[in-house]
């Protein structure tokens, strides 16, 4: 099995003819974990505050050979999308420690994602990012809890004060 994946999309940009947009070569990935017996469960917690998680679940292959390097590419940019989307200050790896070892190196002070191990860190959560390893069984289902967000029902919600038609006249 080749450490790349050859992903063609029907249109290509011409400024770019070497993009390959990230759902493409995520669906074929997925597609190469389907089609192989072997494939392994991985589990990645983001921890926020106060306990908060989100979990995501996926599958991968396994971590040999030159399944290594599909791995790392499809694990490293899963977590990237999920710190921007869910954000975390801990993130456990449960199903592989290699790759957790691999996530640590990358997201680190000195790694090609330390702005982010700084942002979501000290700069986000006031503590500490950190990336550990976990078994797949040890991940627990995500906790996070609802909170009421606004709830200014009685005019303008941005600078909380009743806007009607009659001042709105008067301004003009």
């Amino acid at each position: 099995m080749p450490d790349f994946m050859t992903v063609s999309p029907r249109f290509r940009p011409v400024l770019d003819p070497n993009f390959v947009p990230a759902c493409l070569w995520n669906r074929d990935y997925r597609a190469l974990v389907e089609a192989n017996g072997d494939a392994r469960n991985l589990a990645i917690a983001l921890e926020r505050t106060e306990g908060s998680t989100s979990v995501f679940r996926t599958r991968v292959l396994p971590h040999e050979g030159s399944n290594v390097a599909l791995n790392e590419r499809y694990v490293e940019r899963l977590l990237k999308f999920l710190l921007w989307q869910k954000g975390g200050r801990r993130i456990v790896i449960g199903g592989d420690p290699q790759i957790a070892d691999f996530l640590r190196r990358v997201y680190s002070p000195t790694g090609p994602r330390a702005f982010d191990h700084e942002f979501m860190g000290q700069k986000v959560y006031g503590r500490p990012f950190t990336v550990e390893s976990g078994t797949f069984e040890s991940i627990v289902d995500k906790r996070e809890p609802a909170a009421p967000l606004g709830r200014h029902l009685d005019g303008c919600r941005i600078c909380r004060r009743t806007w009607n038609a009659t001042q709105h006249r008067s301004t003009k």
